[in-house]
């Protein structure tokens, strides 16, 4: 005899296990604090890279006419502020993934809660069982 209510906690099990798993078993690897450092640490690399790219483009675009109209002040005067720019871009970058990376893991952790206690359900549905056997 097919025990339904256990059929349907298989079946919520499986699509979990399908679909959102790996990357929430990903994240219960860490705690929320290593975790959103981590994602920080990563975000810091990649932003950089990005405003990188950015200056190179914006360089490649007006560096010629930076170089012959310029001044040895206004050169110095643009490094300044494509600092100030980058620590700017940074921040928001910063800021941005901390959100998202809050985000991403409160709702990992939630699919796990869910997940366990249907997992709990089902070990109760199997001892219940075992026992009824005895």
């Amino acid at each position: 005899m097919v025990n339904e209510d256990r059929v349907k906690e298989l079946f919520q099990m499986a699509v979990y296990d399908q679909n959102e798993s790996s990357a929430d078993k990903k994240t219960a690897e860490y705690y929320q604090k290593d975790y959103i450092w981590k994602e920080v640490l990563v975000s810091f690399f990649s932003g950089t890279a990005a405003f990188g790219l950015l200056l190179l483009l914006w360089g490649l675009a007006k560096g010629e006419e930076l170089v012959v109209n310029s001044s040895l002040d206004e050169l110095a005067s643009s490094l300044t502020a494509a600092v100030l720019v980058y620590i700017a871009f940074m921040a928001v970058y910063m800021l941005a993934t901390v959100i998202a990376a809050y985000i991403r893991f409160a709702k990992s952790r939630s699919r796990l809660k869910k997940y366990r206690i249907h997992l709990r359900k089902l070990n109760k549905m199997y001892e219940r069982e075992d026992k009824l056997k005895m």
